[in-house]
C-alpha cells in the first residue's frame, strides 16, 4: 500500500507572514488617521488662537441721554479693528449686564435694526455683530423696552369655513413671529383684539380665542368671533434690560465692557469732566449821549480751570439764577468765560450760579452736583 506524505509547512509560514503584513498596514493606517486627526485639532487651535489673538475692539465713543441728575439710556459705538466680524456675546454697564438691547443699523439714518416690522433685539443668544473694519451702535436702555404694533385691522378669517370646531390661524405680525420663544424666553408681551366690523368692541380671551407662544390665534367655535368680521390686534412687548431700579449717577464714571464669542473681554471707563468756576467782579465807565460819565459794576463767569480726565472739554453752559427767578438756563450762555449781560447787579439779590461742561465722550458734570452753585447774596 502507497502512502502519501503532504508538508504544509511552507504554507503555514505564508499565511503568518500575510497576516503580519495585514496587521502592521492597518497599524499604519490607523496611525495615519490618529496623526492627521491630531494635525487637524492642532490646525484648528492654531486657527481659533490666531483668531483670538487678532480680535481687536475699540469702544471709541459713548452717548449718553438723561435728566439734570441721572443717565436714562446710553448707546455705544464700538469700532472692529480686525478684518474678521465680531460676535458680541455680552455687553455690561459699570459691571451689570444687560439683559436685553438694540442696535442701530449702520446705514447713518439712525434707525435701528429691524426684523419683521419690529426692532431687533440682542441678548446672549441674538448676538450683535460688529463687521469686520466697520462699527456698530448698541443702545443699552436702563428701563424696560416697550414697543407698540398692530395689525392694523387688517385681520380675517375667511379660511373658517366651518364654524362647528374651533380655527386656528398664523398671526403675522405677532410678537412672537420677530421674537421666537427660543431666543427670548423672557420676552412679555399683552394683545388687545377689536372687532372692527363690530364698532371697535374689545373681545376678551376667555371664551373666545387664545394664544399660543408661536404667533398663533386659535378661535373658540363657542365663541363670539367669527369669519365675516374684520379685527384690530394691538400688541404691546415688554424686555427687561437691567435690573430695576438702576440709578446712573451724571456725576459716575461709566465702565463699558464688552464680551465677544471668542471670550475676548474690551473695556473703557468714561470719566465726566470736572467743572470749576471763578466769578470776577469788574467795573466799566459808561458814557451815557449827554457826556455823563458813570461806573457800573458787573460779573465775568470764567470756567477755564475745568479739566477733564481722559479727554478734554466741548461745551461750558451757564445757568443764572436771580432770587429764585432764571435768568440763564444752561442753553442760552455758552463759553469758557462769559458776561452775564442781563443781571443786573444794582438789583439782583441772592444770586445762584451753575456750570455745566460736557466733554469729547458725551459725559456731563454739573457744578451743583460736585461742590453746589456759586451763591453771592
Amino acid at each position: 500500500m502507497c502512502m502519501m506524505y503532504h508538508d504544509e509547512s511552507g504554507v503555514s509560514v505564508i499565511i503568518g507572514t500575510l497576516m503580519l503584513i495585514l496587521i502592521t498596514i492597518i497599524a499604519a493606517s490607523g496611525l495615519a488617521l490618529m496623526v492627521s486627526g491630531m494635525q487637524k485639532d492642532a490646525m484648528e487651535r492654531e486657527s481659533h488662537l490666531a483668531a483670538v489673538e487678532s480680535e481687536n475692539l475699540r469702544i471709541i465713543s459713548i452717548d449718553p441721554v438723561g435728566n439734570s441728575t441721572h443717565w436714562h439710556s446710553v448707546n455705544v459705538t464700538i469700532m472692529n479693528l480686525n478684518t474678521a466680524d465680531s460676535r458680541v456675546t455680552a455687553i455690561s454697564l459699570n459691571g451689570v449686564h444687560a439683559m436685553n438691547y438694540r442696535a442701530k443699523d449702520g446705514s447713518g439714518s439712525g434707525d435701528l435694526d429691524y426684523y419683521k416690522e419690529y426692532p431687533v433685539g440682542y441678548n446672549f443668544k441674538k448676538r450683535v455683530v460688529v463687521p469686520a473694519a466697520g462699527s456698530k451702535e448698541i443702545c443699552l436702555n436702563f428701563t424696560e423696552i416697550v414697543i407698540n404694533t398692530s395689525e392694523n385691522g387688517n385681520i380675517t378669517f375667511t379660511g373658517w369655513t366651518n364654524n362647528s370646531v374651533n380655527y386656528t390661524y398664523p398671526l403675522p405680525k405677532h410678537p412672537r413671529v420677530a421674537y421666537p420663544y427660543v431666543l427670548y424666553p423672557d420676552m412679555v408681551y399683552s394683545a388687545t383684539v377689536k372687532n372692527v366690523t363690530g364698532s371697535n368692541v374689545i373681545v376678551t380671551p376667555s371664551g373666545n380665542y387664545e394664544m399660543d407662544t408661536t404667533g398663533n390665534i386659535t378661535l373658540f367655535y363657542t365663541g363670539s368671533m367669527t369669519n365675516t368680521s374684520n379685527y384690530t390686534i394691538n400688541y404691546t412687548t415688554h424686555f427687561d434690560t437691567f435690573p430695576p431700579p438702576f440709578p446712573v449717577s451724571k456725576n459716575e464714571p461709566l465702565t463699558i465692557e464688552v464680551i465677544t464669542s471668542l471670550i475676548n473681554i474690551f473695556e473703557r471707563t468714561f470719566m465726566p469732566p470736572v467743572p470749576l468756576a471763578e466769578v470776577q467782579f469788574e467795573i466799566e465807565r459808561v458814557v451815557d449821549s449827554n457826556g455823563s460819565v458813570s461806573y457800573r459794576d458787573y460779573l465775568i463767569l470764567d470756567a477755564s480751570d475745568s479739566f477733564d480726565p481722559d479727554g478734554f472739554i466741548t461745551e461750558y453752559r451757564w445757568a443764572v439764577w436771580d432770587n429764585s427767578t432764571s435768568i440763564y438756563d444752561y442753553n442760552n450762555l455758552t463759553g469758557m468765560k462769559v458776561r452775564p449781560v442781563k443781571l443786573n447787579l444794582a438789583t439782583c439779590q441772592n444770586v445762584e450760579i451753575d456750570l455745566e461742561v460736557r466733554d469729547d465722550t458725551g459725559m456731563v458734570s454739573r457744578l451743583s452736583q460736585r461742590s453746589g452753585n456759586i451763591t453771592i447774596p
